[in-house]
């Protein structure tokens, strides 16, 4: 029923000064923007490969948008699980007694949709989506000259109070296969990776994080929910020359299959990471 994540959203206070980052400096290519009336957004998709990066403006300042910047700034909003029959779907997770936002599918930028309560996802906020059939991607534009490369996105990073718990949800609920739990060296912490369709999230352990983010660059401050995303590049030297070329450092980790996390002044609320596409 879910063929993998379809976007993950970011809000921001300005998309076009966020635009300057993640287009200008990172050459992610800008596809479909839109005003969103009823959910008081502007919104812009930034694909990468198969994978869409969304960008919501809050438009109305009495929206739940502009409620949680004000709230908690920017940075990642949710994550939109991709489905064949978003009713389907939405009957599914009703049956479980997952508490929910929309009690009925309706029409949003990614198709006809449906918000899941964060409750129902250990923090994280999910969106279901049924696309149309002519897809945003025939929006796609090609990237600025000279970024990074991006490719995919690798993964995307949760932290979590209870791993195992946290995993077995994404397992029952939303198609997932699950490896793990296991130790992550990079970060220090418990890690579970939930594989829905074509997608990966990796769970993290949020009180050990805790624990080592004080004093390690590479982890940086963490709170339960989706901390960031990893964008899979192709050539992953060429990519990290680039960042430092842009006054942009790296805190790198791992030899044989490195991962870096980009030390940049304004990722927008935003852990981002670099690694070779998988």
């Amino acid at each position: 029923m879910f063929a993998g994540i379809n976007h993950v959203a970011v809000v921001v206070r300005n998309v076009g000064e966020a635009l300057r980052f993640y287009h200008g400096v990172l050459g992610l290519p800008i596809g479909h923007r839109a005003t969103v009336a009823d959910q008081g957004v502007h919104a812009v998709l930034l694909p990468v490969g198969d994978d869409e990066i969304e960008l919501l403006e809050p438009t109305n300042p009495t929206g739940g948008v502009a409620r949680f910047l004000e709230k908690k700034g920017e940075g990642v909003h949710h994550l939109c699980l991709q489905t064949t029959d978003v009713a389907a779907a939405l009957a599914r997770v009703k049956a479980a007694n997952l508490p929910l936002i929309d009690q009925a599918p309706r029409q949003g930028l990614a198709g006809t949709i449906a918000f899941l309560h964060p409750g129902a996802c250990h923090g994280v906020l999910v969106e279901m989506a049924q696309p149309p059939e002519a897809a945003h991607h025939a929006h796609r534009v090609a990237p600025a000259a000279g970024g990074i490369g991006a490719t995919c996105i690798n993964t995307i990073y949760v932290a979590t109070k209870d791993v195992a718990a946290a995993a077995e949800n994404y397992a029952t609920h939303f198609d997932a296969s699950v490896a793990g739990p296991t130790r992550d060296a990079d970060f220090g912490a418990t890690r579970a990776v939930v594989r829905i369709g074509t997608s990966r999230v990796t769970l993290l352990d949020a009180g050990e994080l805790s624990a080592v983010a004080a004093d390690d660059p590479f982890v940086g401050s963490r709170r339960e929910g989706v901390l960031g995303f990893c964008l899979g590049v192709d050539d992953f030297a060429a990519a990290a020359s680039h960042l430092k070329a842009k006054g942009i450092g790296t805190a790198v980790r791992g030899a044989g299959s490195p991962i870096a996390r980009l030390l940049a002044p304004d990722t927008h609320g935003v852990s981002l990471f670099l690694a070779p596409r998988d």
